[in-house]
């Protein structure tokens, strides 16, 4: 969903309504061709993951009260982001829609999001560009600065990835663990819902750290022999990298950490 003011966007459907992610390689320039930018050049406020769908899952709803979007006057988009398996190059159909509902009152508590890493408020550290034959430690972390409510967590990384680890280090210096993947498989990565709402005080700083594997022992390596790979802009492209670590929130209210998201999934 595209948030524009309304004020620095004249032709909210000006550009074209498609666009090919393995024809335009990186994200901004499926934007650029979407015609999403705002007049002068900058860009609007983007709310990621609105809504995701893996086959064989439910939909996540929250407890009453929590949830929901607020959508502007001007600039209500919707981007279907479509990732496909490895197919023929013949033509497929997909008939996949989604169901838009409004509700009669404002979100109580709307849900917020935001993106550390490829893309993200925080760079990866050093540079996602994954020599052939190494193995390769990446991180990136971001400092909290108010009190927040974590529900979900999704880490993101391609076939090269090894092990995935995120945790947030409190002000005093204790930590609080948010997830650990060991052993990274690409097939099976979504969004994963606590339990109970995670309280992350203000001050505290997220890390998170991923290693690659580009060597012939990773089976999953699309190149042999292995080649240079990188993070190359956003590309989309299973075969280039990315290292993201995506985190849904709510501004933190006393008894959140309270709260069973467990009931919530039908």
């Amino acid at each position: 969903m595209v948030k524009y003011e309304y004020s620095k966007k004249q032709d909210v459907f000006e550009g074209e309504r498609v666009t090919d992610m393995v024809l335009d390689s990186t994200i901004k320039l499926a934007f650029e061709k979407l015609g999403l930018p705002n007049d002068d050049g900058t860009y609007p406020v983007l709310q990621k993951s609105v809504v995701n769908y893996l086959p064989g899952t439910y939909g996540q709803m929250y407890p009453e009260g929590i949830g929901g979007y607020s959508i502007p006057r001007k600039g209500a988009f919707l981007l279907n982001d479509l990732h496909y398996g490895f197919t023929t190059d013949e033509a497929i159909w997909d008939s996949s829609y989604i169901n838009i509902f409004y509700a009669k009152t404002k979100p109580g508590r709307p849900v917020q999001e935001f993106q550390m890493g490829t893309l993200g408020v925080s760079p990866v550290m050093p540079d996602l560009v994954i020599q052939p034959n190494t193995v390769k430690k990446v991180h990136t972390k971001l400092t909290i600065p108010e009190d927040i409510s974590i529900l979900t967590v999704n880490p993101h990384m391609h076939l090269l990835g090894k092990s995935f680890i995120a945790y947030a280090v409190k002000p005093d210096g204790d930590s609080i663990r948010l997830i650990s993947i060991p052993k990274w498989d690409f097939h099976w990565q979504y969004f994963y819902t606590f339990k109970k709402m995670v309280k992350i005080p203000a001050g505290s700083i997220i890390i998170a750290e991923g290693v690659y594997d580009n060597t012939r022992k990773n089976l999953n390596n699309p190149y042999s022999p292995p080649r240079l790979v990188r993070d190359n802009d956003g590309s989309m492209r299973a075969t280039d990298e990315m290292f993201q670590f995506i985190i849904t929130y709510l501004m933190y209210k006393e008894g959140d950490e309270n709260i069973s998201l467990d009931k919530s999934i039908e």
